[in-house]
């Protein structure tokens, strides 16, 4: 086994394999749930050759490893004997009802709340993501001289569409796992909502309609993002009490159909409206910052969004993304994010440059190819935030490509993780715009690998 001694090291460290409750991963961590935390020894762990860094709160204790994470827990599930699970995609818990939150929670529910918009949102920017690059590709199609009018442009338009039409139906099914329902009862409760019936009372002029009296707005949830998943929310409450009162032989029967008659009309009448109404205001807030502030909106933006990462709130800026996407066509965000995240790239590439161990040297290579390519996550864990300068100068970079990009405006047409491997989502109406973001990554990079080469760093101290 090629990593058996950083296994049985990692295992020497953290109480056994007898201390494991279930080992899984995502692209850079081994994630473990362990039955006493008390028994890790970080510092160790953090010593120990490929080890980035070590994440030891919430309900898992995440090592990071780095790219290298899904061969070494191919080997620690043969050594252990554990159980494999699939991989995921990031910092998540397993869904909980609200009584267990507020057990664990411990003084954090604004990260729980985070983790949850995480778990919901996650699962589906790869289908957004995929969809944007259809999109992108079918922009230089039309360049190249495709015929925008022709049969071929209006199938790879559709396909590049239909997602965002029928986005309410992703966020249901997704919703429903994180909050722990009926995934289909969800998507029936979704279907309702999404009924032509709504598009053709607005179609034929009705704003307003009523149930058993109590009037209420019609809107088409078509392409809406926080409708949804707060019905799902919800729903899941009204599922989960019917299903503690109802006799077994009748849950079968009574409880989907309660929880339909139930929430589908509270959902219509006042979270719907509400939550879409909230979720355009949001989209407004951002636009308006974005095309008001200037260079200062991108330079905050893209200065703060590492630090966001840290401390995981950046999760809740995944429904503004999706909601500017689904409902103009693009947002402002990603161009300064992506400008923060590459900005890592180049603190990591300055610490490469100046390090003197070969330990340091060879982390920071592979955290600065993950992070070019949009995982930041070594970079940050295991380089930068640990030695603490070229942290802050990945912030200073991050801020001046964030400037840049609101300077000029660009946008982001699609969704996905904003990296240089990643530009085709910045491919869109305005043919600069693609070069202009690239400019902004470069700019951040080069800023940050120079300064963190400048000032330099203390390794013994890290």
């Amino acid at each position: 086994m090629k990593y058996q001694q950083l296994i049985t090291d990692i295992l020497s460290n953290i109480g056994g394999k007898e201390n494991i409750l279930s080992a899984t991963h995502c692209m850079t961590r081994l994630r473990l749930t362990l039955a006493d935390k008390s028994k890790v020894k970080e510092e160790a762990i953090k010593k120990l050759d490929m080890v980035m860094g070590v994440v030891n709160n919430g309900t898992q204790t995440q090592i990071i490893i780095g790219p290298e994470v899904s061969r070494v827990y191919k080997e620690f599930i043969q050594f252990t004997g554990l159980n494999a699970e699939a991989q995921i995609n990031e910092n998540l818990d397993k869904p909980q009802d609200l009584k267990t939150e507020l057990k664990n929670k411990k003084g954090n529910l604004l990260t729980r709340f985070f983790e949850t918009v995480a778990g919901i949102f996650n699962p589906i920017v790869p289908a957004l993501a995929g969809a944007g690059l259809v999109r992108a590709i079918l922009t230089i199609a039309v360049v190249l001289g495709l015929d925008n009018t022709s049969n071929t442009y209006n199938v790879i338009n559709t396909i590049a569409n239909g997602i965002f039409t029928f986005l309410p139906f992703l966020l249901a099914a997704s919703a429903a796992k994180q909050f722990g329902m009926n995934r289909y009862v969800a998507l029936t409760i979704c279907a309702a909502m999404m009924s032509s019936t709504w598009a053709t009372l607005l179609a034929d002029g009705t704003s307003t309609y009523s149930f058993l009296g109590i009037p209420f707005t019609v809107v088409n949830y078509s392409s809406s993002v926080l409708p949804m998943v707060f019905a799902v929310w919800f729903a899941s409450y009204v599922e989960k009490l019917f299903d503690k009162i109802i006799p077994g032989a009748l849950k079968i029967i009574l409880v989907p159909c309660l929880t339909m008659l139930i929430a589908t009309p509270v959902a219509l009448i006042t979270i719907g409206p509400i939550a879409n109404w909230i979720g355009l205001r949001l989209a407004d807030v951002f636009n308006l910052l974005f095309e008001k502030g200037g260079i200062f909106a991108g330079m905050i933006y893209g200065g703060i969004y590492s630090s966001m990462v840290v401390l995981g709130i950046h999760h809740g800026m995944v429904p503004v993304l999706t909601q500017g996407i689904s409902t103009q066509g693009f947002n402002y965000l990603s161009p300064a994010s992506g400008s923060a995240n590459m900005a890592q790239a180049g603190a990591a590439f300055g610490v490469w440059l100046k390090a003197k161990s070969k330990k340091t040297k060879t982390i920071a290579a592979s955290a600065t190819v993950a992070a070019v390519t949009g995982v930041t996550e070594p970079a940050i864990y295991g380089v930068n935030f640990k030695f603490k300068k070229p942290f802050l100068a990945a912030a200073i970079g991050g801020a001046c490509g964030g400037a840049f990009a609101s300077c000029f405006a660009l946008k982001a047409y699609a969704m996905g993780g904003p990296s240089f491997l990643n530009f085709a989502m910045f491919i869109g109406e305005e043919p600069s715009n693609v070069w202009l973001v690239m400019a902004a990554f470069a700019i951040a990079f080069v800023v940050s690998a120079v300064l963190t080469y400048v000032f330099g760093f203390d390794e013994e101290k890290a």
